[in-house]
């Protein structure tokens, strides 16, 4: 009995630490399949940034149109009433004008700036993902790797003691 226990135990150790390697495989590639995705995420927060940045550029250039329009419109009434433009009470509203838009636009670019940053901050943190991700995986590879040879070492430390008993 002893004798057809012993292959056995020899089979036994063997298919586990197969089945470790296995499983340290499948970690490994898990855990760089995550690496992959957050690369993609990272790579997509910093397509998304700079479609932000545009946008700031196009919603300040607006707001500056808009302004220069305004600003002429101004212009037309007061030449249309027989009012001089550049000083006065005409000139206070253009100024007026001009300076409640500045600020105008000076919130859309700190707006925008706060979402470019945002967006920095996410493509950071994928990246910083996809790292730990392949960490990870190298991890599980050495993890495996020292799992299997502590399996074969104590399926042999078993058949070794068998033997001894057997004489």
């Amino acid at each position: 009995m002893c004798i057809a226990a012993a292959p056995l135990l020899l089979a036994a150790s063997g298919l586990s630490a197969v089945a470790t390697g296995v499983g340290a495989l499948q970690a490994n590639a898990q855990a760089q399949y995550r690496a992959k995705i957050a690369d993609r995420n990272a790579k997509l927060e910093i397509e998304a940034g700079q479609q932000e940045r545009q946008n700031i550029r196009d919603e300040a250039q607006a707001k500056y149109r808009e302004i220069a329009r305004i600003k002429g419109q101004q212009r037309v009434a007061a030449g249309a009433n027989g009012v001089a433009i550049d000083f006065g009470t005409a000139g206070d509203v253009q100024a007026d004008t001009q300076a409640m838009g500045s600020e105008d636009v000076n919130r859309i670019y700190q707006k925008g700036n706060q979402a470019m940053r945002g967006r920095d901050i996410g493509a950071s943190n994928y990246t910083a993902e996809a790292n730990a991700s392949r960490s990870a995986g190298k991890a599980a590879l050495v993890k495996g790797v020292f799992d299997m040879g502590s399996t074969v070492l104590g399926g042999a430390s078993q058949y070794k003691t068998m033997k001894a008993k057997r004489g």
